[in-house]
């Protein structure tokens, strides 16, 4: 019997205990809740622009709750963002705000920010020009700089493969399928509605011209074949190169004078494409670095996609190269550096290193 009352008071002592435990975290959690109730609270009271502040909104269209959050806070008007979402959820802004650019002074409340949201803002128009031969990443860099779609998110659509399915690319991003012209966009325009209209200006301009040279895009399949991406491919190392409308045709016939000789093309430009070396100078570590996927130092034949996004008349040289008598001899090029753009031409390998030491090397 005694063993009976002492096991039943040790469990009597436990329970009293488990309470205890039990008891003391609600007050914490209470506590810790009121906490967080208490800054929430003080979060939404103040004011999200001082007197004499200004910033400028932009919510591009169609763009989700999340995503107004994220462009909320990127502004710094209100801090910390789940604080903004859970008042927007709760007041109704979640499904209430509207797109554009909002051009907003101090001072200014939560209340007032959201009744600007509400109403819209201005749809502003930005011009941006897109020069020929620019890649992807200097694309972004401007889209993202003239307040547009940030840079990542322009980057992650350019490379989308739905996207790239629904336009008809066959490369792993819209790479060489841009095309090179000036643009106005409203302000707050998405990456993909950026993406979609400078493609369509490439299907515009550059599909006619194409079908109006059939017969070379079929000698080139014969020859070596070669499709559009191919064309595309060959253009954009043209448009890279050189900068002078009438080298072009030449330029593209030695790089084909190459390929008929099995010779790598060795261009420089293919050395450094990519995110993390599009404003790089070529150099030898990029361009014998065995792990460049793209540079025609190392890689036989055309590089994996585009390295830019060519004009009508890389496009052309492509297409077309020179068929003059000498320039189907020439099988190197060298920079002159005169302040022209333009370059020297050779037919042998020691005449090429004279016009190196001649054009770069000064001597």
């Amino acid at each position: 019997m005694k063993k009976a009352k002492r096991g039943g008071g040790g469990w009597g002592r436990f329970w009293r205990w488990v309470a205890a435990l039990a008891g003391a975290a609600l007050v914490v959690v209470g506590a810790a809740a009121a906490g967080i109730y208490a800054h929430y609270q003080q979060v939404i009271a103040r004011p999200v622009l001082d007197e004499g502040e200004t910033r400028t909104l932009v919510i591009p269209e169609g763009t989700a709750w999340p995503g107004v959050v994220s462009r909320v806070a990127d502004a710094g008007l209100v801090e910390p963002a789940h604080y903004f979402d859970v008042w927007g959820r709760r007041s109704g802004l979640a499904h209430e705000a509207k797109a554009g650019t909002f051009h907003l002074a101090g001072p200014m409340s939560l209340e007032e920010l959201a009744a600007v949201v509400r109403r819209g803002g201005l749809a502003e128009e930005v011009a941006v020009t897109i020069p020929e031969g620019w890649t992807i990443f200097h694309i972004a860099d401007r889209i993202e700089a003239i307040g547009l779609a940030s840079r990542s998110e322009f980057l992650e659509k350019a490379r989308d493969p739905v996207l790239l399915e629904e336009l008809g690319i066959e490369g792993e991003s819209v790479e060489g399928y841009l095309f090179p012209d000036t643009y106005r966009f409203h302000q707050g325009a998405s990456a993909e509605a950026v993406i979609r209209r400078l493609h369509a200006r490439w299907e515009e301009v550059i599909r006619p011209l194409v079908d109006m040279h059939r017969p070379a895009l079929e000698a080139l399949a014969s020859t070596y074949d070669f499709d559009l991406h191919d064309v595309v491919i060959m253009a954009s190392l043209v448009e890279r190169e050189t900068g002078v409308k009438s080298e072009r045709e030449r330029v593209a016939r030695v790089f084909y004078n190459r390929l008929d000789r099995g010779m790598r093309l060795q261009t420089d430009p293919t050395c450094v494409y990519g995110a993390e070396t599009y404003r790089e100078v070529p150099h030898p570590r990029y361009c014998h670095d065995k792990l460049n996927r793209y540079s025609t130092y190392v890689i036989d034949g055309l590089t994996p996609g585009p390295i830019a996004n060519p004009g009508q008349a890389s496009i052309l040289a492509a297409l077309k190269p020179s068929e003059d008598p000498d320039d189907l001899a020439f099988l190197y090029f060298v920079a002159r550096r005169d302040g022209q753009g333009g370059h020297h031409f050779s037919k042998t390998y020691q005449e090429h290193r004279e016009a190196i030491r001649k054009y770069l090397l000064g001597k």
